[in-house]
């Protein structure tokens, strides 16, 4: 694969493009990426609105459909855990363009979403909305990986943190502007909750065709290799984990925090509710308006950040941050005392904008261009695994008395679970500090991968 940096002479790469503010953040990078920007701030319009639903399905399960804690974790185990398939995505790639498997399986989502609409089942309101969610977020799994792989087609390594952090930037703002207005919406009309979810689905199918329409040179196109059956592909992806040791301890340090944050998050609408007794106002403005609010204004700072620094060393900060906001959770929801509980929200919050960029860029310190594809598909498919079994956890030590599923009885922490929550988060930040320190530096990104 070859980066656009590397395919302009000096001359080309950062030729002006006139006046004004958008013309002048394009002038901040090369030419040939100034396209690809401007189609991907079109689709993270449509990304981030599907991306408030993270934040929206919960809201709706605990404050409108009367859903319960098994509701909650089953939503967030299969929506987070289905990153686990993404080690197909370099299977799929030989035979879509990486470009399509970002467009493809938008649409399909898109079919899932018009689903809140209806209920053709026996199943109650709360199970069928839940399994209709964790169906739109399984076929976003390739879209995930896709873009992530396309950074690298799209932007240099000098400017593809200012350019994630611009994106995020827009999609953060088009996520909070979603969550607002579901906030809004919900709170005077909460029977019509599903046409927010409708509206969603509208705006990504738009999105997807400005995706569509990026050109992609034919010497850009994602190298992907070896061949073989799917199984093949996860063996390649698992062996490239197990033989690359910077990759192995990163992946380590990355899963601590990662694992505490799928433990305890989608439980805090229920920690509003049941232990800080507040109305449901509030609760959606703590666990949705707030946290949208917070990755929007933090995400071009992050950005910035995260080009000075190696990604270990952004993820420690952001661990350490989280560490803190689970500890301010955690003693407020005990105590009942609000305040704690939104600033513990606010340094989630804050910390989240960072670690979103992270997260999308942070395997690319370690692929050669042969293999950028599989460093990311592993990385999202660890993702999957924390992402699934993390909350179903979280629900056995949070939940008081029977989890809602056979004779199953939790263990009762209750807010307890936070403290466990911070203790990860703690020590990944440790991880992630010692191996910032004493890193070498990222691999060359025009050569191929060799194991360390």
């Amino acid at each position: 694969m070859n980066d656009h940096a590397t395919n302009e002479p000096e001359s080309a790469k950062m030729t002006p493009v006139g006046g004004g503010v958008i013309a002048r953040i394009l002038n901040r990078f090369p030419e040939p990426s100034r396209q690809p920007l401007l189609c991907e701030s079109a689709y993270n319009v449509g990304n981030g609105a599907y991306y408030s639903l993270n934040l929206l399905v919960p809201i709706v399960l605990e404050t409108i459909l009367g859903g319960t804690v098994l509701h909650l974790a089953v939503f967030w185990s299969i929506a987070h855990g289905s990153s686990m398939l993404s080690p197909l995505v370099g299977f799929a790639a030989r035979f879509v363009p990486m470009k399509m498997l970002v467009v493809i399986p938008n649409i399909v989502t898109v079919v899932c979403l018009l689903g809140v609409a209806f209920n053709p089942t026996d199943l109650d309101a709360a199970t069928w909305f839940t399994t209709v969610m964790a169906a739109a977020f399984v076929a976003r799994v390739f879209p995930r990986t896709g873009e992530m792989n396309m950074y690298r087609v799209f932007y240099p390594s000098t400017h593809r943190g200012a350019a994630v952090g611009i994106l995020k930037a827009i999609m953060a703002i088009s996520a909070l502007l979603v969550t607002a207005a579901g906030y809004l919406w919900f709170n005077y009309q909460e029977s019509l909750y599903w046409i927010l979810f409708l509206a969603v689905s509208g705006f990504l199918l738009a999105s997807s065709l400005f995706y569509a329409a990026i050109p992609v040179r034919s010497d850009d196109a994602m190298m992907v290799t070896g061949s073989g059956s799917a199984l093949t592909a996860f063996g390649s992806g698992l062996k490239i984990f197990l033989t690359d040791r910077r990759f192995l301890l990163y992946q380590i340090g990355f899963s601590f925090a990662g694992t505490a944050n799928h433990m305890v998050f989608w439980m805090v609408p229920n920690l509003c509710t049941q232990y800080l007794k507040l109305g449901d106002e509030k609760t959606r403005f703590i666990s949705a308006l707030m946290p949208a609010l917070l990755v929007t204004f933090s995400a071009p700072f992050w950005g910035r950040y995260l080009d000075r620094v190696n990604p270990m060393l952004g993820r420690a900060t952001f661990n350490v941050l989280q560490g803190i906001a689970f500890v301010f959770f955690a003693v407020g929801g005990l105590s009942g005392t609000i305040w704690l509980v939104v600033l513990g929200a606010l340094l989630h919050g804050i910390s989240a904008g960072g670690s979103a960029v992270n997260w999308l860029t942070g395997s690319l310190y370690f692929a050669g261009r042969d293999r950028v594809s599989l460093y990311n598909a592993v990385h999202v498919g660890l993702t999957g695994l924390r992402g699934f079994v993390a909350p179903l956890v979280g629900v056995m030590l949070y939940t008081v008395g029977p989890v809602g599923w056979g004779d199953l009885s939790g263990l009762s922490l209750g807010p307890h679970t936070f403290w466990v929550a911070s203790g990860l988060s703690f020590l990944g930040a440790a991880t992630m500090f010692w191996q910032g320190w004493t890193d070498s530096g990222p691999r060359d990104e025009h050569a191929a991968s060799e194991s360390t």
